[in-house]
Parts: structure tokens; C-alpha cells; sequence
């Protein structure tokens, strides 16, 4: 067996153990050292199609059918021409899901599971509809096929923990990890199709504590330095000081976007982005804020989402602030915000955790979390400021007649 057939073989066993980002890994290896290896070619094509990227899936399947005449990919291909129905299926299942129509969406999703198409999204998105209704034995059911799959999936590891909170309230289940739980507030979260645009726009985001500190010690070593500090030159000045006691580190600044060191890139572009460049190095910071865009806000909101997991709040923080910048536009900037508030609510930094429970309300006022958000904008204003808790009250009441918050606190503030 030549090298791409056993880094084939690894690709198999990783995407058999459940880990499916590192099957994909593999599969690409193997195909750029033989790129007519039929069974990675067919491989990658299938991990594409489980994670909903059709065309991706197509390509690969096209690929190899052309190449080798593989009579498997001409299969597929044949056979996906119907998943074209199922995307719009399911596009369609995600609205019903914001509208709260669950019983439709789930009706919807149930059709979507007649292949395996979107497999991980889709189940995911069912299990959402379970915990919402209630029905928790049932919902786990839907978690578990995700795990099975993909083991680090973080839409599935929330949607778990989302229930073991509930079960704990509820006592209905009880998880032998339970024990493990750290989030202090219900997390419901929605799967959003990749590539599917919010319709939010979030307003500025200031930037990064970390990244003011760095600018307050430029501008401390520049106060020896004498220039017209009038206007817009004194801060030019500023930075192209910095630049000059520095030097933008150009070659080390390659070699962390080469080996895609996400901590590395963020570090650079936050310091630099402000400054005057030479015209390559502009270029590459605006490759290095193209990859923390579309691969670094994942990569942080992950870590972060990890670390609440083990109590490291201040660590969470620091993920979700590297990512948030970057993440207009993107199906996880809503839950970016939310995880960073409940870190802040965490660490008992009530102040922030309400800065960003109040953004969620002005920027996803419909949006997965507006329930929670609301009540817990009331349990932290309740004994400070009453008249804004009661305003909270009467928006949540409003908004969610039904709500299981509507309890004896939102009853007394409301004086009902």
C-alpha cells in the first residue's frame, strides 16, 4: 500500500471513531499525494455531504467519476440531485424554528432524514425541537446520532448540556455527567445553515482590552518622541513610531498563518491593523483577517465555549472577545454574544454580563436566547433597579405568555 493509501486508512478510522474535521484533514492529504485515489476522492465527498456542504460533496464525487470512472460517485451523484429539495426542506425548517412553530419544523426535519444529507445539522436541529417541547428522552436520541458522527461538534454539546440543566430542573433525566455542569443559564442554541446570512447587523464592537494596552504602550514610548501632536498627524505619528521601535514582523507573521495559529494571527492583526504598512504586508494582513473571519471565530468560539465548560471564565472572555470583531455576518455572532454574557454572569461581573444581555435584546430581539436573556436581565435588576426589571418582566410576559420564567418573581415584580 503506497503512503496515500494509508493515510486513506487513517482518514477512515478517524471519520469511524467520530471525528470527522480530522477525517477531512486526512482525506486531503491523501488525495494531494494521489490525487486519482478513488476511495479518498468518494471519502471526502461523503464527510461533505454529512455536514450539509453539497457542492463540495458533488465536486468530489465529479472528480473521481471523471478520473477513475468510479461507478460509486456516478451513485451519488445521481442520487443527490434530489438533496437540492431537502436544502430548501430544511432552509424552510429553520424559519419555522424562529417563528416558534416547532410542531411544523419538526414535520419538516423528519422529511429532510430520507438520506443523510445535512445529517449533522439536521439531527441537531430536531433534538432543539425535542428539549423546546419538553420531550427530553427523545431529544437525547437525536444528540447522540450527531456525537456518534462527529464527537466534537459544538452545537451538539450545547444542545446536551442545554438538557441536562433542564433535566436537573426538571427531574426528569439524570446524566451521570451531570455533576459536569457549568453553565449557569439555559443554553438553547439553533443550528444555522453555513453560509445561511443573519439578518442582523451588529453595530461596533470596541476593540479588545489586550489590544488597548498594547496602543496605550505605543503611545507611552512615543511621548520622548517630538512631532506636531495636532489633528489626525499625532495619531499617524503614534503608529508609525511603533513601527519604527518594532518592525512588523513580517516573516514571523507568514509562518503563524502558514501553520494557522489563530492566537498568533488575532495577536498581529489587532496590533497592527491601525498602522501604515508597505503595501505587501498590507496584503497580508488582509489574508491573516480573512482566516480569523472564516476559520478563527469558530476555532475561538469553540475554546471558549471549552473553557466555560471547565470554569475558566477569564479565559472564555478573552476567546469570545477575539471573536466577536470579526463575526458580523456570521450564524454564530448571536451565540458569541450570549456565551459571553453568561461567562461575565459566571465571574459575577454583572455589569458586562449585562452590557452584552442587553445587546443580544437590541440585536436579536427575536432571536434563540430573547427568553433567557430577558429573565436574567430581571433576577439582576430586580433589587437594584426596579423599574428596569419591571420593564423586562412586562416584555418577557408579553413576548412569551407561556414562558416557564413566568414565575413567582416575574409575578411579584409585576404585581400580579
Amino acid at each position: 500500500m503506497d503512503k496515500s493509501g494509508k493515510i486513506y486508512v487513517k482518514a477512515m478510522n478517524k471519520y469511524n471513531d467520530g471525528y470527522i474535521d480530522k477525517a477531512l484533514d486526512l482525506c486531503e492529504k491523501s488525495i494531494s499525494l494521489k490525487s486519482t485515489n478513488a476511495a479518498a476522492l468518494n471519502l471526502k465527498g461523503i464527510l461533505y455531504y454529512l455536514k450539509g456542504d453539497l457542492e463540495n460533496a458533488k465536486k468530489m464525487w465529479d472528480i473521481n467519476y471523471k478520473r477513475n470512472n468510479d461507478k460509486v460517485s456516478k451513485k451519488y451523484l445521481t442520487d443527490s440531485i434530489r438533496d437540492k429539495k431537502r436544502l430548501q426542506l430544511y432552509v424552510s425548517a429553520l424559519e419555522l424554528i424562529k417563528q416558534l412553530n416547532i410542531c411544523e419544523a419538526l414535520k419538516i426535519l423528519e422529511r429532510c432524514q430520507d438520506s443523510d444529507f445535512n445529517f449533522i445539522n439536521v439531527n441537531n436541529n430536531i433534538s432543539l425541537c425535542y428539549i423546546k417541547q419538553g420531550e427530553y428522552d427523545k431529544a437525547i436520541q437525536y444528540i447522540n446520532k450527531v456525537i456518534k458522527v462527529d464527537k466534537k461538534n459544538a452545537q451538539a454539546i450545547i444542545n446536551k448540556k442545554t438538557l441536562i440543566k433542564y433535566g436537573s430542573l426538571k427531574r426528569t433525566i439524570n446524566f451521570k455527567e451531570i455533576a459536569a455542569v457549568t453553565v449557569s443559564t439555559f443554553l438553547i442554541i439553533i443550528v444555522i445553515f453555513i453560509g445561511y446570512k443573519n439578518i442582523y447587523n451588529i453595530k461596533h464592537i470596541s476593540i479588545l482590552g489586550a489590544q488597548k494596552l498594547q496602543n496605550d504602550k505605543l503611545v507611552e514610548n512615543n511621548k520622548s518622541t517630538k512631532v506636531d501632536k495636532t489633528g489626525a498627524s499625532a495619531g499617524k505619528a503614534v503608529v508609525n513610531k511603533a513601527q519604527e521601535i518594532n518592525g512588523f514582523p513580517r516573516e514571523q507573521f507568514k509562518v503563524s498563518i502558514k501553520e494557522n495559529n489563530m492566537e498568533q494571527i488575532i495577536t498581529y492583526v489587532n496590533r497592527w491593523k491601525n498602522t501604515d504598512l508597505e503595501m505587501n504586508d498590507k496584503l497580508l494582513m488582509v489574508k491573516g483577517e480573512e482566516i480569523i473571519k472564516s476559520k478563527g471565530v469558530l476555532y475561538f468560539y469553540d475554546k471558549g465555549v471549552s473553557s466555560i465548560r471547565d470554569k475558566e471564565y477569564n479565559k472564555a472572555q478573552k476567546c469570545f472577545l477575539y471573536a466577536l470583531p470579526y463575526s458580523q455576518g456570521n450564524y454564530l455572532q448571536e451565540h458569541i454574544i450570549y456565551m459571553l454574557a453568561v461567562s461575565y454572569k459566571s465571574s459575577s461581573d454583572f455589569q458586562n454580563a449585562v452590557k452584552y444581555y442587553e445587546l443580544i435584546i437590541k440585536q436579536f430581539p427575536r432571536g434563540s436566547y430573547t427568553e433567557e436573556v430577558l429573565y436574567n436581565l430581571i433576577l439582576i435588576n430586580k433589587d437594584i433597579d426596579s423599574n428596569k426589571a419591571k420593564i423586562y418582566a412586562e416584555k418577557l410576559v408579553k413576548q412569551f405568555p407561556n414562558s416557564l420564567y413566568k414565575n413567582s418573581i416575574v409575578k411579584k415584580i409585576l404585581g400580579t
